[in-house]
């Protein structure tokens, strides 16, 4: 990017700080923690399964009940979170497609912030394919002071940590749960890190609640999410959530890949019961990691210096649409997800806290709500700047608003190299809007054919079918709908940036 965009965006930024207080150049930067947890159900995020995070971070924060992430995949998901770009400006499309396809590794959110004079640490897993791209085995992504990051695919127990440039190995004891590894170290790095003359930002990246990958750790939650010890018996006759959407009667009007699903049977149904059930004790671990951060920032009395933002990476399916396991499909389940944001008075101008956001928000509005509290810039010096395509909450969040109420999301996923998925998925993008949502999808009919041209598309009224059982694409009467709808996705397709304030890139649209 050249140097005047380079400035241009910087001049946003400035006068983005406008719906902050009058006095905010003279606070100090707040400390920003960010948690995230992988493959956590929006239903999954409440007061039984987290009683601790409802009241510290929901009970004392704002609830986003609309947050989206624009794609339902590991990777992709946190890519976004730390480039605020949709992934087709990114180049993370998907797992297959991670880490190693990002595009401008070295201008992300830690290094954007650590030029701000932030102390920045990581602590637990980093993107998918990380590791293949790293030139050892120890190597500290862009931007982080601190790392602490897991490594290889999900393990409870038995997997290796890069910290600061040494492998550290954990085992199979009780305290070596990857869990409680990971909130012990971001409780010490508060600890350790304030007050300082630096803030902090720590991204907290939890295992939990995704499912073991290739090992089984043996007992009642082995091969799936595994709890720490003292919460292993908890949920075990907790009754597998079943949704007007469960096992879909009449999958009909579903594209290919959903429409040639069997129902699910009675293994199928055992299956996702276990893992819900296994999902909820795991979380439990994460649950107490929040009350720790919280705990130690409030007896260094740093707590009302700092603002804790809470997401999972994507939703998960256990039986809806007849999808007995996985994340990717953007229905409601997958791209849903919980979002909570604890801010201090003095950074929302001294206003009341706002309970609840209606707003349609995404991952991609973390780091740029991250820069404006920094007052920071998406740049990591001589005028390379990335082109975020989110927006700042911090007007939600202050209640100062500004923010369309009818923004449109993308949603959008490439398995990659022109291949699909067992299933015949290739590609799709599609766009939400507050209640409804359109997707144009691509599959592959057979191995010969491969990816073709001619998408399956689905159209609901989120309002009158939040479960999304009855697609109007063959509906005459919603032709309107979803021409309008159409119009709004291929605007987005190839979007970058927001208009007033960023310079257009390339010619292309603006995002919503």
């Amino acid at each position: 990017m050249n140097h005047r965009r380079g400035l241009l965006l910087f001049a946003s930024l400035v006068a983005a700080l406008a719906v902050l207080p009058s006095h905010a150049a003279a606070l100090k930067k707040p400390n920003i923690v960010l948690i995230t947890t992988d493959d956590q159900t929006l239903a999954d995020f409440n007061q039984r399964a987290m009683p601790k995070t409802a009241r510290q971070l929901v009970g004392k924060g704002t609830t986003f009940t609309n947050a989206i992430v624009t794609t339902p995949q590991c990777c992709p998901s946190r890519a976004s979170i730390i480039t605020g770009q949709y992934t087709h400006n990114n180049g993370v499309m998907s797992n297959r497609l991670s880490y190693p396809n990002l595009i401008d590794k070295n201008n992300t959110l830690p290094v954007w912030l650590d030029r701000a004079g932030y102390k920045t640490a990581h602590v637990g897993k980093y993107l998918n394919g990380y590791d293949a791209a790293a030139a050892t085995e120890t190597e500290i992504a862009p931007g982080w002071d601190l790392w602490f990051t897991t490594k290889g695919t999900t393990r409870y127990y038995h997997y290796d940590v890069s910290a600061n440039g040494r492998l550290k190995r954990f085992r199979g004891r009780e305290r070596d749960n990857v869990t409680a590894v990971i909130n012990r170290k971001a409780r010490t790095l508060v600890r350790r890190m304030t007050p300082k003359k630096a803030p902090l930002y720590l991204q907290v990246d939890h295992r939990a609640p995704h499912t073991e990958t290739g090992v089984d750790s043996k007992g009642r939650c082995g091969g799936r999410a595994v709890p720490e010890k003292r919460d292993n018996k908890l949920f075990a006759d907790e009754p597998l959530p079943v949704p007007p959407s469960f096992n879909e009667l009449d999958v009909s009007d579903k594209p290919s890949f959903i429409s040639t699903r069997p129902p699910l049977d009675a293994a199928k149904f055992k299956r996702a019961t276990k893992r819900h059930r296994c999902a909820l004790a795991a979380l439990r671990g994460v649950d107490r990691g929040v009350r720790s951060i919280v705990k130690e920032l409030k007896r260094k009395d740093e707590l009302r210096k700092t603002v804790i933002a809470f997401m999972s990476d994507n939703g998960f399916y256990g039986g809806e649409h007849r999808i007995g396991t996985g994340k990717i499909y953007p229905y409601e389940e997958g791209i849903r997800v919980p979002l909570a944001m604890r801010i201090p008075e003095k950074y929302r101008g001294g206003g009341d806290r706002v309970p609840e956001v209606s707003a349609p928000v995404a991952n991609i509005d973390l780091a740029p709500t991250f820069l404006e509290l920094g007052r920071a810039r998406p740049c990591r010096g001589g005028g390379e700047c990335r082109t975020m395509d989110g927006r700042s909450l911090v007007g939600l969040l202050s209640g100062a608003g500004g923010f369309p109420e009818q923004r449109a999301l993308l949603t959008e996923f490439d398995q990659g190299f022109n291949e699909s998925q067992k299933d015949g998925l290739c590609r799709y993008a599609g766009v939400r809007v507050p209640g409804a949502i359109f997707i144009e999808h691509t599959v592959a009919r057979d191995e010969v054919d491969g990816c073709l041209p001619t998408p399956e598309r689905e159209l609901y009224d989120l309002e009158a079918d939040p479960f999304q059982l009855n697609s109007l694409e063959r509906d005459t009467s919603a032709d309107g709908l979803e021409a309008a709808l159409k119009e709004r996705l291929d605007g987005l397709r190839d979007c970058a940036g927001i208009a007033g304030r960023d310079e257009r890139v390339e010619g292309r649209p603006f995002c919503e």
